[in-house]
């Protein structure tokens, strides 16, 4: 089948349009149910959900082993051949539940902890819907249905946030964090039953999945390797540190990474199914490439800039200020979230260029600069410091990651360090600004004495910073940081 083609700054505008919109709501969702859960939940609870849960979502990487990739890039699958991959996907999950529940009484010896066990195996529950949704999710997102998409995971983050509100509220503790992640992949399915036209045929798996899981596993490999060490320091601090730290490191990296993640994933979405027609101009792919990493980088960086000088604030209005020792983590988590944004572009290039290799070893550096570095902070630095040393791993990390992308990258599309640097100047510039409006303003905290006002003065003066220095100096509205609607 030939491809038609496609306008793909239009396409990007339409998609961010759409799954922006989905993701401002989903964020919204997710902060305001975290916001009332943080209310009423211990240290120790946090750390065994995130025990849990960082367990589940290991094994989720290997989630249809690369299927995702097939479907987005291959255009004449048969409704039967779609259908059988969606029985893989699906048995493919329950496969790893019945791992889960395997592996889950070690753990908890591992743990010294018995209450993960029943945590463990009803988190990777989710494991079987995320199965069952992978198909008729990335169909959607191989054919530009961006509004749909956004729709579905809309409505599954509502249903995860409400389900959160009402467990953790009712007294749940734990296990209320746990099962409103298992609703998520419930409520996924039973919105893309409803909102999306694929519907699987009754049929046997046949060759085209063995050879789609063949191809698919190598491009999976990357993102099965990065799963596994980004939930590696949640595991290694509830063993070193137990629950209660694992609990105030589990809040810092929420804080100061998610927004990143949201963003990125955004990003990323929209972006794969463009980079993956674009695949054979190098040069209009490159452009796709630098105005993704521009725009990450223009709505990120104020973020980050605001969650590091404002987080004082943020958890002082919090559970009656016990998770501010997060504080020192997540001004360190904010900026490493920065680089790390810039780095995670990368991927999603070289798979839709037909290169997974350099996804996989960008996969080992990282994993592997990161797992070494987790283990000699854990075990050089002083208990009390171990979580903070383990978080000035991440912003150590990426710098190196970098390096090796603008060497890999060179195979795929005329992108260099020094035309990176030439995109991201305007956008760094006015993030440095915004630092230091806001670090100056943070040295009036002990007069104003009051967390709510503190915040309403940081979040007004570097609104206003960064709105006159997007007009003046880079010449933009705040309009043009929102997809149009075109």
């Amino acid at each position: 089948m030939s491809e038609s083609p496609i306008d793909a700054q239009h396409e990007m505008k339409r998609g961010l349009w759409w799954m922006g919109g989905a993701t401002v709501a989903m964020r919204l969702l997710d902060v305001g149910g975290t916001l009332i859960v943080l209310q009423f939940l211990g240290l120790r609870e946090m750390g065994l959900a995130t025990l849990a849960w960082s367990i589940a979502v290991a094994l989720e990487a290997f989630n249809g082993l690369g299927l995702n990739q097939v479907v987005v890039r291959e255009r004449d699958l048969t409704h039967r051949q779609l259908s059988g991959l969606f029985w893989f996907a699906t048995l493919f999950g329950a496969a790893m539940l019945a791992l889960a529940a395997v592996l889950a009484p070690f753990l908890a010896v591992f743990y010294a902890d018995w209450r993960l066990y029943p945590l463990i195996i009803a988190s990777a529950t989710k494991l079987v819907f995320v199965g069952a949704a992978l198909v008729p999710l990335q169909l959607l997102t191989r054919d530009l249905h961006f509004k749909t998409s956004g729709a579905v995971q809309t409505a599954a983050t509502l249903g995860e946030s409400v389900t959160k509100v009402v467990l953790v509220v009712a007294g749940f503790g734990a296990w209320g964090l746990v099962l409103a992640n298992v609703a998520r992949g419930l409520f996924l399915c039973l919105a893309l039953w409803w909102l999306a036209p694929f519907r699987p045929a009754l049929t046997a798996e046949d060759p085209t999945a063995r050879r789609a899981v063949r191809f698919g596993s190598k491009a999976a490999a990357a993102s099965i390797l990065y799963h596994v060490y980004r939930n590696l320091d949640f595991l290694l601090i509830g063993w070193a540190l137990g629950p209660r730290a694992l609990g105030i490191y589990r809040v810092a990296f929420d804080l100061g990474m998610t927004p990143l993640e949201i963003v990125l994933n955004l990003v990323n979405r929209v972006q794969f199914p463009i980079y993956a027609r674009l695949r054979d101009d190098a040069r209009a792919l490159a452009e796709a490439f630098h105005r993704s990493a521009r725009s990450l980088l223009l709505v990120l960086g104020p973020v980050a800039a605001l969650v590091c000088f404002a987080s004082p604030d943020i958890l002082a209005l919090i559970g009656g200020g016990r998770w501010l020792p997060a504080v020192p983590l997540i001004q360190v988590l904010a900026w490493a979230s920065l680089l790390r944004g810039i780095a995670q572009l990368f991927p999603q290039l070289y798979n839709a260029t037909g290169r997974p290799a350099f996804a996989i070893y960008d996969s080992l550096l990282t994993g592997t600069t990161l797992v070494v570095g987790f283990a000699l902070a854990l075990w050089l630095a002083p208990l009390e410091r171990g979580a903070l040393a383990v978080a000035w791993v991440w912003l150590l990390t990426y710098p190196v990651a970098l390096q090796a992308h603008f060497r890999w990258v060179r195979r795929c599309a005329p992108i260099s360090a020094r035309g990176m640097a030439a995109e991201l100047a305007g956008p760094v510039l006015g993030v440095l600004l915004l630092s230091l409006v806001l670090g100056l303003l943070s040295l009036l905290r002990p007069v104003l004495s009051a967390p709510v006002l503190m915040l309403g003065l940081l979040v007004l003066a570097g609104a206003a910073t960064y709105l006159v220095y997007l007009r003046r100096v880079l010449g933009i509205t705040p309009g043009d940081l929102l997809p149009r609607r075109t």
